[in-house]
């Protein structure tokens, strides 16, 4: 039962940090000034 509950607190940090990464590249990409949206 803690092996079960140790992968999901893994799993959770995982998800929330690559929805955190995603959402500041396409702040970056979309948003941002000086992004590549930018310079095209």
């Amino acid at each position: 039962m803690e092996k079960k509950a140790e992968s999901e607190v893994i799993g959770k940090i995982v998800f929330y940090s690559t929805a955190i990464a995603m959402l500041v590249f396409f702040w970056w990409l979309l948003i941002y000034d000086h992004g590549v949206a930018a310079t095209h």
